[in-house]
């Protein structure tokens, strides 16, 4: 191959793609395991960024339990391959706060239940073409 005139930078970094391809398959593997618990999560945080006074309630309820994390929620995108990451670590932080904000908010469960069966298909297929990334 070295010997070919469309070599690009001697095939050094060749290697580079095969390897994020393989990171990648092993991700959206670990991802078929635990895609019904990331739906949730997504859709919780869809909830709380879906207006501003239910961002607002979220942050009142965030300041009575005495969570102070500078991070604020995030929902991932298909094409940044940690964002999965980012939306999860940033939703840990809260994880009491969403608790509460269950038990307060009683258009929470009915919209955490509705968007659930309407978007879980829609990223079960997601994970089908997960493949074709790399």
């Amino acid at each position: 191959m070295k010997d070919w005139p469309t070599n690009i930078l001697s095939n050094e970094h060749l290697h580079v793609r095969c390897c994020a391809y393989i990171v990648n398959l092993i991700v959206c593997d670990g991802l078929k395991d635990i895609i019904v618990s990331v739906v949730k999560i997504r859709n919780a945080i869809k909830f709380v960024r879906s207006s501003p006074s239910r961002h607002l309630a979220f942050k009142k309820c965030a300041k009575k339990l005495h969570i102070e994390c500078k991070k604020s929620l995030c929902l991932d995108v298909a094409t940044r391959r940690n964002s999965t990451y980012l939306m999860l670590e940033a939703a840990e932080k809260f994880e009491k706060v969403f608790v509460r904000l269950g038990e307060k908010e009683t258009k929470y469960m009915s919209y955490f239940l509705k968007v659930d069966k309407k978007h879980r298909a829609t990223w079960f297929r997601g994970l089908g073409k997960c493949k074709n990334f790399g």
